[in-house]
């Protein structure tokens, strides 16, 4: 298995987000990796809105989105009643998120299809009425959709005509890739998370996408990772991670989450930052080492490294 690596930490700009910097990375996807080094795994934490973490990031620079946005009309289902397990209650201690508006879905595609390299797949967890507005706007970008996937939560949830079982998960292409086994089936299976962070998505049902589209040692990000599901399955199959929410409450849970998990042969650890400061990046070369930034260094940092290293 690869080893889990963080770069040293260097100093955040005092301007704030700007592009990644260092030599130009690759605009197409190759399995030239498999000539290369192998690349070190590694795993990188922003908190940061989802398009301005993505405007911070070089053309071509990633190998898979996978992604589930807190979309326009969760509001409304929770408005009217059809769903309180996103609210605080007895059975859930989770605050409401912030709603990501149909109005920014063209920049956020658009960010996108600019970091993923040439052939390469995008997917978008949505409801039914989301992806009419996704689908056109992925395809004016320049994505090629290919179809929705079906999460089959095995058991009936809220509504009132003909009660929710089931989540689609818009499947794009950039370029053309081909998936990692062809007898997979457009119906996903898994059950739902019961009692955890709002729309949080099983691991196993990430482990199925990540497999599907990217190879061990590529890059997986997520701009609204939650606690970072997507994260878990991508850094436990052998590939690194990209991630940024804007929930302190978010970060600290995917902090501790993606830092707890065993890598055999190394020790997983994720350096936690609080804003999205200028990154310095090389990728390329033999080893493809990236150099990541990172926060400040604060007292929950240390203490973690502490507890990681007895």
């Amino acid at each position: 298995m690869l080893p889990l690596r963080l770069a040293a930490p260097s100093e955040p700009s005092p301007s704030g987000p700007s592009l990644v910097t260092g030599p130009p990375v690759s605009s197409s996807h190759t399995s030239a990796r498999d000539a290369r080094a192998p690349v070190e795994l590694h795993a990188w934490l922003v908190r940061s809105d989802a398009v301005a973490f993505l405007s911070g990031l070089p053309d071509a620079s990633v190998d898979l989105v996978v992604t589930d946005p807190p979309y326009e009309s969760l509001e409304k289902h929770r408005a009217v009643g059809t769903t309180t397990r996103l609210s605080h209650s007895k059975s859930s201690s989770n605050d409401w998120f912030t709603v990501f508006p149909n109005s920014r879905f063209e920049e956020l595609f658009a960010h996108i299809y600019r970091v993923l390299r040439k052939d390469t797949h995008f997917y978008l967890f949505c409801d039914q009425e989301t992806a009419f507005v996704a689908k056109p706007v992925g395809e004016k970008v320049g994505f090629k959709f290919w179809k929705p996937l079906v999460w089959d939560k095995e058991k009936i949830g809220m509504g009132y005509h003909y009660r929710s079982r089931y989540e689609l998960i818009l499947f794009f292409e950039k370029g053309k890739r081909r998936l990692a086994d062809l007898g997979v089936a457009d119906v996903l299976r898994a059950p739902r998370i019961h009692k955890g962070y709002p729309t949080e998505k099983p691991v196993s049902l990430n482990k199925v996408l990540v497999s599907q589209s990217s190879e061990a040692g590529e890059i997986v990000i997520d701009p609204f990772m939650g606690t970072a599901s997507a994260g878990s399955a991508a850094l436990s199959l052998g590939r690194s991670f990209w991630g940024s929410d804007i929930s302190d409450k978010a970060m600290s849970i995917a902090r501790e989450r993606l830092g707890a998990i065993e890598i055999p042969g190394a020790e997983a650890r994720v350096r936690f930052v609080d804003t999205l400061p200028a990154a310095n990046a090389a990728v390329g070369g033999e080893g493809a080492q990236l150099g990541l930034f990172a926060g400040s260094d604060d007292e929950a940092d240390r203490e973690h490294d502490e507890s990681r290293s007895r």
